[in-house]
């Protein structure tokens, strides 16, 4: 009796032990502070004229008004709608204006924010909010940035609410989120490498946040950063790898990739979805030296040496696969399919048409891995897109009504083989997963 009482006693003491531990995570025990003591004294007028220019080039670069706008709206007001598996986020007002937006927040305010994910009224944010890379940003940084946000003009747009389960009172469970997701990391500096690498590697892994998109993330849809810029996904699109031996394998050098996210527009393809949006308000309205930078980061392997562009993979053997049927009669059917429904805009040799209609051969979308983005485009098309250089895109019209899965299917597995060196063949069940996905 005496060994089972002590049994039962050490139970609940280990039960009440975890209940503790919880409680002091959901009210956020464990987050400690990464902001400086010396915050609470406020910027003088003298350093904020000095430092707008800076935060004008720091918000270009961290794509804040990418988010925190919508395409016909005020700038900086908000509104735009984030996707997630748990319901829609809606990007809120960062203008200085006092009920709506941002203008009672402090330098201490703002530097929590983007340093700790603690917004002042809202208590913790949504990583909708890249502050798992922005608190890389050193503090003269973000000093610039708040100098610049607060110079806006006020905008008194309220706030959208949010849906699904973000209705709820959950914003204290983020305490969960950031233990387990919040790795708490510098900024890549390497003194053997350049200055331009040290400098590209600053901005694409802090504010740029490159790696949101182009990075897995795991089941609480924080990022593997173990598996950083290695491809991810996001509404229905498989996101590139950008790592330097994915992009040089697609046909990237610093040239040409400097040149795609200048203009959004590269031999390898031109940007569209959310890197449009990226193209549009951030890299091409850059500094060309931070741009130059950022590819010199992304195109160096961990060895240190810059890569080129290397030859396009093997196109596709004719052979048969059991799963998919006879992999010859799947190439002539969708070669015949492209020639007459795709070839009238994209060319018989996939050239396209400059400055009009994407070129198809070389298009690193169709050399990626994942048909996902690929079968995607076909299946809702794409706007008309016009690029900050002058240039534009006409609009490619959906085909989801126009074709079969099978013929959707046949179709884009030639045009892999042919042009992106892909030699597996998309089968009709992917289409339509994906059809469905988009309905």
């Amino acid at each position: 009796m005496a060994k089972s009482s002590s049994l039962r006693k050490s139970i609940y003491i280990i039960i009440l032990l975890f209940i503790i531990l919880m409680l002091a995570i959901l009210f956020g025990a464990f987050r400690t502070s990464s902001i400086g003591p010396d915050l609470d004294k406020p910027l003088t007028s003298e350093e904020v004229a000095k430092l707008l220019p800076r935060g004008q080039e720091l918000a270009t670069a961290g794509d804040c008004f990418g988010c925190h706008s919508l395409p016909e709206g005020p700038l900086a007001a908000g509104g735009r709608a984030i996707g997630t598996p748990f319901g829609t986020i809606y990007s809120t007002n960062i203008t200085p204006d006092k009920q709506f937006g941002i203008g009672n927040y402090t330098r201490a305010d703002f530097h929590r924010a983007l340093k700790d994910g603690i917004g002042k009224e809202r208590g913790n944010l949504y990583p909708a909010m890249p502050f798992v890379f922005t608190h890389m940003t050193t503090s003269e940084d973000i000093d610039a940035l708040y100098a610049y946000v607060m110079s806006l003009p006020p905008i008194a747009v309220p706030n959208k609410e949010n849906t699904g389960v973000f209705v709820l009172p959950v914003r204290p469970f983020m305490n969960f989120w950031t233990l387990l997701n919040f790795p708490k990391q510098n900024a890549p500096h390497d003194p053997q490498r350049s200055a331009e690498w040290n400098r590209g590697a600053y901005i694409v892994e802090g504010l740029a946040h490159c790696g949101a998109c182009h990075s897995p993330r795991n089941l609480m849809m924080g990022v593997e950063f173990s598996r950083s810029l290695q491809g991810g996904e996001e509404a229905g699109l498989a996101i590139p790898d950008i790592t330097a031996e994915a992009l040089s394998k697609h046909g990237y050098d610093t040239a040409s990739l400097s040149q795609f996210l200048l203009t959004g527009n590269a031999p390898q393809g031109s940007a569209f979805a959310d890197m449009s949006t990226v193209t549009h308000f951030s890299t091409s309205q850059m500094k060309k030296s931070d741009v130059d930078d950022m590819a010199i980061y992304l195109m160096t392997d961990k060895q240190g040496k810059i890569l080129g562009a290397k030859a396009p993979p093997a196109p596709l053997p004719e052979a048969s696969s059991p799963e998919v049927g006879d992999v010859s009669q799947i190439m002539e059917t969708g070669r015949l399919m492209y020639m007459s429904t795709c070839a009238g805009c994209h060319g018989i040799t996939g050239e396209g048409v400059p400055n009009g209609i994407p070129a198809l051969k070389g298009n690193a979308i169709l050399a990626m891995d994942s048909p996902e983005t690929f079968i995607s485009v076909v299946l809702t098309g794409i706007p008309t897109t016009t690029f900050p250089n002058g240039q534009r895109m006409y609009a490619m019209p959906s085909f989801a009504d126009d074709l079969t899965p099978q013929e959707m299917a046949d179709l884009i597995s030639w045009a892999r083989a042919e042009w992106g060196g892909q030699g597996k063949p998309v089968t009709a069940e992917q289409v339509e997963k994906l059809k469905k996905a988009a309905q």
